[in-house]
């Protein structure tokens, strides 16, 4: 047999994993955090003074509501609004910076995932509304506890439940739920955001985790960095997150938070990771595979 012919035994009987292309050299926890501290130690100084003129603002609507014009009005809510934004975008970056610099530490303890969503739901409420949306919680059978900081978990699902009701047009809905994972998902809780907005262009669903990226032909209002957020905070509780959509039909976001470990009922390793094969045994593999293909 010629070695065209061995090839291509070797290749069928044991296919070859593609390359990966290599990872960027990580950063040194003291480079990652001295290069984190101009955006940290600004973002914090802004925090404390953006606050309290977040604060001030809303006070003062709330006592000359009633003695302002039209056009007054109109202006003092959009302070409102624009400052709240910012106050947004200045908490996203502290966590952020806080990640990349690997300073975010995580306080888990067993929480109840249905509060969780209820606590969630609840805070976004009047957002729904005001947009003309409809927030449904779906309440199913008891779940296991999971294993996070709870208000990590709070910050993830209003995260994509803001956005959710960003692209879902008025009459519209937005669904929340959570179930046991099932399969590759076996030893987590499934939380699932599903709306029934314009849903999400198939170039861009792999694209919309990353930094400033936002899908659409006009991007909405934000800071572009929400789901990038997400995909951090579920990573650092050793979860996956991921989205599926139809152009037209809407979108559905999913993320898995590992159940806590004395509410499982048998040891389970969540995500395990895959084996793998040492150079020398692929070698022996072909090999043989080589030397049954001249009897075949």
């Amino acid at each position: 047999m010629d070695a065209k012919t061995e090839v291509m035994w070797e290749d069928l009987a044991l296919p070859r994993a593609p390359q990966a292309a290599p990872a960027p050299a990580a950063a040194a926890p003291e480079e990652a955090e001295t290069n984190s501290l101009p955006a940290s130690y600004l973002t914090h100084e802004l925090r404390a003074p953006v606050t309290a003129i977040r604060l001030g603002l809303e006070i003062l609507q709330e006592q000359i509501q009633g003695r302002l014009a039209a056009d007054e009005k109109q202006m003092l809510t959009l302070a409102v609004k624009n400052t709240a934004r910012l106050e947004g975008l200045v908490n996203d970056i502290m966590d952020f910076s806080k990640i990349v610099a690997g300073r975010m530490k995580l306080h888990k303890q067993p929480c109840d995932p249905r509060e969780l969503l209820s606590e969630a739901v609840d805070s976004m409420r009047s957002v729904a509304i005001s947009h003309g949306v409809k927030l449904v919680k779906e309440d199913g059978e008891p779940l296991p506890r999971i294993d996070a900081e709870d208000r990590r978990v709070v910050q993830v699902l209003v995260n994509l439940i803001s956005n959710a009701i960003k692209f879902t047009p008025a009459r519209g809905s937005v669904t929340v739920s959570a179930q046991p994972g099932r399969y590759e998902h076996e030893g987590t809780i499934l939380f699932k955001v599903k709306d029934t907005g314009r849903g999400i262009p198939a170039e861009d669903v792999e694209k919309i985790f990353d930094m400033f990226i936002q899908s659409g032909p006009k991007p909405a209002a934000g800071t572009g960095l929400g789901l990038t957020l997400a995909k951090m905070m579920v990573t650092l509780h050793g979860g996956r997150i991921w989205a599926e959509s139809w152009r037209g039909i809407g979108a559905t976001f999913y993320f898995t938070i590992p159940i806590a470990a004395q509410d499982l009922r048998r040891r389970v390793e969540v995500y395990p990771r895959p084996v793998e094969y040492s150079g020398l045994l692929v070698s022996m593999a072909r090999r043989v595979n080589s030397f049954l293909a001249l009897f075949i």
